[in-house]
């Protein structure tokens, strides 16, 4: 019989080939699994896609104030070098350019017909579309529900990724590499007991 020199194993050794396949399945189910757990949610995180600003953060200095004011708007772990419009509702007060850190101070002047009530001040923290909002009041009328862009008003703007399918499907890959190992060691025992 002929034997392959690249070949490592031992010719007689032809009946574990089935071992071998399984615990390299369960070998390749358990790395996978133990990767998908243990990987961050997002792109950004791992190093593979842009970063993540959702949690960004805009602060307004005075908070309620009447038509017609100026006040200072104050940004922070904004995408660093990005030029942002601050928005009052669906009305624009200006555009902004944040520092090398992400961060930015900028006075604006609410428009002379702004509507009393509550409001919501709002900037673009990054590129790939992440919000964040601050309310505010203007004062001289009935207060209201801010005015929050393409919306019903109140509440905080969804921010960030949904990590919880990954989780899953790295649990379930985890679980799975283990019964493989757990059969394939169960059936290595019984056959050389056998």
């Amino acid at each position: 019989m002929w034997h392959n020199p690249c070949d490592l194993r031992d010719p007689g050794d032809a009946h574990e080939d089935g071992t071998m396949i399984r615990k390299l399945v369960a070998t390749v189910a358990l790395l996978v699994g133990t990767l998908a757990v243990l990987a961050p949610a997002s792109p950004a995180a791992a190093g593979g896609g842009p970063p993540d600003y959702a949690s960004c953060v805009i602060t307004v200095e005075p908070s309620t104030f009447p038509p017609g004011a100026s006040v200072v708007v104050t940004g922070s772990a904004f995408q660093p070098n990005f030029e942002t419009t601050l928005m009052l509702g669906q009305v624009p007060l200006g555009t902004v350019m944040t520092d090398a850190t992400g961060a930015f101070q900028t006075t604006v002047t609410i428009p002379d017909d702004a509507a009393p009530g509550a409001n919501t001040i709002s900037a673009a923290c990054d590129a790939q579309g992440n919000v964040t909002s601050t309310d505010v009041t203007i004062s001289g009328g009935d207060v209201s529900q801010p005015t929050t862009p393409g919306g019903s008003g109140g509440g905080l703007p969804r921010t960030g990724s949904d990590a919880e399918p990954l989780v899953v499907a790295g649990a379930a890959a985890l679980l799975a590499g283990i019964t493989f190992v757990l059969i394939a060691g169960r059936r290595r025992r019984t056959s050389t007991t056998g």
